[in-house]
């Protein structure tokens, strides 16, 4: 009897290591299907990558071989008597007759105003021309290029000026400093205090800062201007920066809302006015605000 009962036992255990072998190998296809599954749709995503690729080569090739302007560029330049900023567009066509006339239409995107500018020339198939576009209040602009042979005429697209905010010779590409202090006395009087503060400028599309005049960091309380001091040039490689042993200081009571500003003019007399951080007086004491919403200058043009 005890020999029929092992030898069921070691049925069973010969049974249960064979299910467990299986399992495991089961497991292990399972895992290399996974694996090969994975390796395929790998392979399926770079080749839809690379199809995409090829069907926007192809579009943007059929686009070139069709379009009428071989090639255009812009350069830009403040015109303080007009209030405008010059655009100036030089546009080639890959095909032109001595009849050939060119003008570019603009479009502001900010409240639908248009206008139209005819280029001269025509030489080679170049043609230039200056557009007298309105700055401020995030203005961008649409460009197309129209091209008139005879009777036929053409239309086509040539893109989007950025915000003329960003097309004008003076940008503020960086700033910075220290905390901002709140001192309160016994008698309810306080005092503002900001030690030091550092702008950094830049050219129109990145290029080397601009030559500025008349600069100067403004502390506004509540809107007026409370306190204003010379930004010194050069003290932190090529940075503008107040004084540290004077600082920005102004009379401060609960309630009262302090902006700092950074203003500066160009060469053509253009005034730019940026601001640069806020604070806020309350019973606790200095809070530093969210910010401006955007560093946008506010322009003086007299």
């Amino acid at each position: 009897m005890d020999g029929k009962k092992n030898r069921i036992q070691v049925l069973t255990l010969v049974l249960c290591l064979g299910l467990l072998a299986l399992n495991l190998w089961q497991l292990r296809q399972v895992s290399d299907l996974r694996n090969q599954l994975g390796s395929v749709e790998s392979n399926l995503q770079t080749e839809t990558r690379r199809l995409d690729e090829r069907v926007q080569a192809v579009q943007r090739a059929a686009q070139e071989a069709d379009a009428a302007v071989l090639d255009w560029e812009y350069t830009t330049a403040v015109n303080k008597e007009q209030r405008v900023l010059d655009v100036t567009v030089d546009l080639t066509l890959k095909e032109w007759n001595v009849d050939t006339a060119v003008w570019v239409n603009w479009t502001s995107l900010l409240d639908g105003k248009t206008g139209s500018e005819p280029l001269r020339g025509g030489k080679s198939g170049h043609f230039t021309g200056t557009l007298k576009l309105p700055v401020g209040g995030h203005r961008e602009y649409a460009l197309e290029a129209v091209v008139q042979n005879g009777e036929s005429q053409r239309l086509e697209e040539l893109g989007y000026l950025g915000d003329t905010a960003t097309l004008l010779p003076v940008q503020l590409a960086g700033w910075g400093g220290s905390s901002a202090d709140y001192t309160r006395e016994k008698d309810g009087s306080g005092t503002f205090d900001l030690s030091f503060y550092e702008v950094n400028l830049q050219g129109a599309k990145g290029s080397r800062a601009p030559e500025v005049k008349d600069a100067v960091f403004r502390l506004r309380r509540n809107g007026d201007v409370a306190v204003e001091q010379t930004a010194k040039f050069g003290e932190t490689i090529e940075n503008y920066t107040c004084d540290p042993e004077k600082g920005l200081t102004a009379e401060a009571s609960i309630g009262d809302e302090f902006t700092l500003s950074f203003f500066c003019r160009d060469i053509s007399g253009l005034g730019y006015e940026f601001d640069l951080e806020q604070w806020s007086i309350g019973e606790s004491g200095i809070s530093r605000e969210a910010g401006p919403e955007d560093f946008w200058p506010r322009l003086t043009w007299d």
